[in-house]
């Protein structure tokens, strides 16, 4: 049950995604509007030899002040071609993990370092793969009650924390493309704007799907 600290708003938000998790999801087609160019080529060129990873992330949304948010990590700059994105806290499936829903709750413990904290698993969304590191992302929505105040997140994996509401990513004009340095190379990519932060990519194309949940 969601809590009665959520005001009717953020409340009826909540109920949307879940039914709309129940429902058919917007998938795929959803997820391409913020794709970099050529991507539904590139997965499908990819996995006819691929054998992928598995992996899993959370969508951890947080209400303050009657407002719903979203959590998102920037990570630490390292080799890698995530180096320094903004992503979903999450990480590849370990041998002791029962399902990718413990993977998507044991990174987000790890990354996030939740004492106190209380989370609703609200459903599962599209799987996502992604050609440059080989891996099938599985994401998973929940609602994380009683979150930190300040943020102490695992220093060697994240960077910094950032929680942007419901209604700043649903405005229009944070919607915007941009160049960025992809696995075909340089490109103009869509994204979201988020003050100096740009999400782009795979998490992008997971928070457009998100998005889409709370407008059906």
């Amino acid at each position: 049950m969601i809590r009665t600290s959520l005001n009717g708003r953020a409340a009826e938000q909540i109920e949307r995604i879940k039914c709309g998790i129940q429902g058919p999801l917007p998938g795929l087609p959803a997820m391409l509007h913020m794709a970099p160019p050529f991507r539904e080529e590139l997965i499908a060129r990819s996995l006819v030899d691929a054998r992928p990873r598995m992996a899993a992330v959370l969508i951890p949304i947080t209400h303050r002040a009657g407002q719903l948010h979203v959590i998102l990590t920037k990570r630490c700059a390292y080799r890698g071609v995530h180096s320094a994105q903004i992503s979903f806290p999450g990480g590849k499936m370990e041998r002791g993990d029962e399902h990718l829903q413990a993977t998507a709750l044991r990174e987000t413990q790890e990354e996030l370092q939740l004492p106190g904290a209380q989370v609703e698993l609200l459903g599962a969304l599209t799987p996502l793969y992604i050609p440059p590191s080989n891996y099938w992302v599985h994401p998973f929505a929940a609602v994380l009650h009683n979150p930190p105040n300040i943020w102490t997140p695992q220093p060697e994996e994240v960077d910094q924390v950032l929680e942007p509401s419901l209604q700043q990513l649903l405005k229009p004009e944070i919607r915007v493309k941009r160049e960025a340095q992809t696995s075909e190379g340089k490109q103009e990519v869509p994204g979201f704007q988020l003050s100096d932060h740009f999400i782009w990519g795979a998490t992008a194309m997971m928070l457009e799907e998100f998005l889409c949940l709370i407008h059906q």
